[in-house]
């Protein structure tokens, strides 16, 4: 994993240009600033949990090892906050491979994970049944039966497609974090999805809204260029901040 940490002025350059992107993308857009040695094509073509997994790391080198989850019971709607160690949802990303094979029934399969390039060619605004057939599709190499004849993955799909999707899962394992939780009010248990790249760009947005409101106060107060107010530390910045206020 080829990582090195991001100034202020490279994080909010790409904060900028996330801000007119789709979500898959600006996933990609921060993890390249932190990523100068891997191509673009690399990026987009590391499985969903190679991204995520690079995407804590990001995370844990920008904000700390812990994270704060506010959200609302499903049952009752009581607000909750929980912190959760990203350590805990870390999962060691497995060799990287090209392509898989897979048998079920009367089929045998060659296929990959799934990556960037094939959420971002999932259509939009559909059922989640259809983009999972979608991306399936996508990700189904070969089809045959067990006598090595060709089929129609579309026929294959409609028999394995569940199985292979928790083949999938298996294999790529950060690409899928469930966190279980429980209600202090009214004792009702579920698990909900943890996304990190949706999770780290709202950290990322009020961070360099919080940070574009601290450069206006310097700059204001000091005549300092924008460039001039972000290559302070974080703890000069800070006094200077407060220096303003008193």
């Amino acid at each position: 994993m080829h990582m090195r940490a991001a100034n202020a002025l490279e994080l909010l350059q790409a904060w900028e240009l996330g801000l007119g992107q789709a979500p898959v993308r600006r996933a990609l857009t921060l993890l390249a600033c932190v990523s100068p040695q891997s191509s673009d094509e690399e990026l987009w073509t590391l499985s969903i949990g190679q991204r995520d997994a690079r995407l804590i790391e990001m995370r844990r080198r920008l904000f700390g090892p812990q994270a704060m989850l506010v959200g609302a019971c499903p049952a009752c709607h009581a607000q909750f906050e929980s912190s959760l160690r990203l350590q805990d949802i870390y999962c060691e990303a497995p060799t990287a491979q090209a392509t898989h094979t897979f048998e079920a029934g009367d089929y045998r399969l060659s296929f990959r994970v799934p990556n960037s390039l094939d959420l971002m060619a999932l259509p939009a605004d559909t059922s989640p049944e259809i983009a999972a057939d979608a991306l399936l599709e996508r990700c189904i190499t070969e089809a045959c039966n067990v006598d090595g004849v060709p089929v129609r993955s579309a026929g294959v799909r409609a028999v394995v497609g569940e199985s292979l999707a928790e083949r999938m899962a298996q294999l790529d394992p950060q690409a899928d974090v469930q966190l279980a939780a429980s209600c202090a009010s009214c004792g009702h248990c579920w698990s909900s999805v943890f996304d990190i790249a949706s999770f780290l760009w709202q950290e990322v947005h009020v961070w360099a809204q919080r940070t574009l409101r601290d450069v206006h106060r310097l700059a204001v107060a000091y005549g300092w260029s924008e460039s001039e107010c972000l290559a302070l530390s974080a703890t000069r910045r800070q006094i200077y901040l407060e220096l303003c206020r008193s």
